[in-house]
């Protein structure tokens, strides 16, 4: 590989360890290595801290972590990875199989995941940048599946300041920042890193990049780890591997996909292109302002609520967990040629306004006394529907995703309504099981006065106003690109890793397929192959 544009840069700055990009994965190797004798250089080109975690919550999720074993709950081996195979490969998956079934390559990476996970948080919780909290009451996302032996008691929090449960996600990035500081790595903030110095045959032996302006160089005596995020916010990537109707998320401003576009040139292997961290975004504030933070919705609060298509009609558990509804979003439907869920539209009445704004989780529901923002409202059915009929006129083709109502829209979402606020009467959702599993209540919230049959569900009232807002399929962040090893070492094409290469977080190949298993899934992810990053690169004797 040639580096011309860099020739003559000066080296800036050498380190044994050089870590690019400033989010959970990004400090949790550098952490890890500072705490091994590694001199750290840590680089991130946007002008702030955060990547990831800065823009969402905190939940990191573990198997068989410390606070589990104290308490005496069991996570054995053997079912955790159950658990993760039946998920992330339902089609290959085989439970009398020695490997369940999947590549060999996968099972080891899941192993390796389960192995390490809570040693990532012991690291972190020694070091001082996480004080840990187990969340009993959360569920996993499927903790109602048969595999599924430890469903409440893998998510941890770091203890809560400004909230009493938790740590904001600004304030978990503040306590890993202190933390590197403390221990002496050394942060730059905006540093573009663009390319590697070396090659896949050689080895990678530093960066390349420029900071205003300016080309720069520098070296690493031990490797270099990429936790640059994913490639939302690169459109042409986008493009290119994600399914047709994923155009939008809510990916930290630097998931712009460096570390793919590096990753292609050095020819390493890539995985799980096509998948990404699903949740359903508001559409018209990412419309607006692709660059502005638009939070994905991670609980669509409510009871008095539907999800309805471009029919007026339900296609989907408006309770599933965030990433299903996402993909539910994707059907395509050979009999029209059109993808018909790829806009939904959440309709709901004042009740749920009163009862279920709360303002966490993205809930993109306003509280009564707030201004309605985007909302579309309508005294009655037929108001809303010509309301909202006129909205999505207002916006272009590829920004609706091509979707117009139905001519029979309102008489259609009038009968929808009907049927719905008979099954809440009954509470029982017979069409798609509303409120049944244990991360749809916990998500939902607690029941308003006067329900007290399924919390989930509530009859809308016979009177307006009623409201809508439009939602599209969003990432979190994608989750495809250079394939790693249960080390974080990089492949090449032919699956050897990359000496003096590693990834971690959502620049790399995710080793959960497209599966979601629990909150905080990306995150428990993310620090833990950047701990085995570091403690790779620590222990290599590898002199340069």
């Amino acid at each position: 590989m040639t580096l011309s544009a860099w020739e003559s840069a000066p080296t800036f700055a050498k380190a044994d360890l050089i870590v690019v990009g400033a989010g959970a994965a990004g400090y949790s190797a550098a952490i890890t290595a500072r705490r091994r004798g590694l001199s750290v250089l840590m680089l991130e080109k946007q002008p702030q801290i955060g990547g990831a975690p800065g823009r969402s919550g905190t939940w990191i999720w573990a198997p068989n972590h410390r606070l589990m074993r104290e308490a005496g709950i069991a996570d054995p081996k053997d079912d955790a990875l159950r658990y993760l195979a039946r998920l992330s490969f339902p089609d290959l998956y085989d439970a009398d199989d020695p490997h369940l079934g999947i590549d060999p390559a996968d099972w080891v990476m899941l192993e390796a995941f389960y192995d390490n996970a809570a040693r990532a948080l012991d690291e972190l919780t020694e070091a001082g940048a996480l004080d840990p909290v187990m969340r009993s009451d959360a569920p996993d996302y499927f903790a109602d599946l048969p595999e599924d032996k430890a469903p409440y008691g893998r998510v941890v929090v770091s203890r809560g300041r400004m909230r009493p449960d938790q740590l904001t996600g600004a304030e978990w990035v503040q306590d890993l920042h202190d933390t590197a500081v403390r221990l002496g790595v050394d942060i730059r903030v905006g540093y573009r890193v663009t390319d590697v110095v070396g090659n896949a045959l050689a080895g990678v032996t530093g960066v390349a990049g420029e900071s205003e302006g300016t080309p720069f160089l520098a070296r690493a005596l031990k490797g270099v780890v990429f936790a640059t995020g994913g490639f939302t916010h690169a459109p042409d990537l986008m493009h290119d591997f994600m399914p047709s109707p994923v155009r939008y998320g809510g990916a930290s401003l630097g998931s712009e996909g460096d570390f793919l576009r590096i990753g292609q040139r050095l020819g390493t292997r890539m995985r799980n292109l096509g998948a990404a961290w699903l949740a359903p975004i508001p559409l018209e504030p990412v419309l607006r302002d692709p660059t502005a933070f638009t939070t994905n919705i991670f609980a669509l609060r409510g009871d008095s609520m539907i999800l309805v298509n471009k029919y007026g009609k339900r296609t989907v558990n408006e309770k599933l967990p965030y990433h299903e509804l996402g993909l539910s979003m994707l059907r395509w439907d050979p009999a029209s040629v059109e993808f018909p869920d790829v806009r939904l539209f959440m309709v709901f009445d004042r009740g749920t306004r009163e009862f279920f704004a709360d303002g966490t989780s993205g809930n993109p529901v306003p509280p009564l006394d707030a201004p309605d923002g985007d909302l579309v409202s309508g005294q009655t059915i037929p108001e809303l529907a010509a309301a909202l009929d006129a909205r999505l006129r207002t916006i272009d083709p590829a920004g609706r995703g091509g979707v117009t109502l139905s001519p029979d829209f309102a008489d259609n979402l009038a009968a929808t309504i009907a049927r719905f606020n008979a099954a809440a009467t009954a509470g029982v959702d017979e069409e798609f099981s509303r409120g049944s599993s244990p991360i749809e209540l916990f998500r939902n919230g607690p029941a308003r006065p006067g329900n007290d049959l399924n919390p989930a569900m509530f009859p809308f009232s016979s009177e307006g106003p009623y409201y809508a807002l439009i939602l599209a399929p969003g990432t979190l962040d994608t989750k495809g690109g250079p394939a790693i090893d249960v080390h974080g070492r990089v492949l090449d094409y032919s699956s050897r890793p990359i000496p003096g290469l590693y990834a971690a977080g959502n620049c790399a190949g995710f080793p959960s397929a497209n599966a979601y298993w629990a909150g905080g899934a990306t995150v428990g992810l993310a620090v833990t192959f950047g701990y085995l990053a570091a403690c790779h690169a620590a222990d290599s004797i590898n002199p340069r």
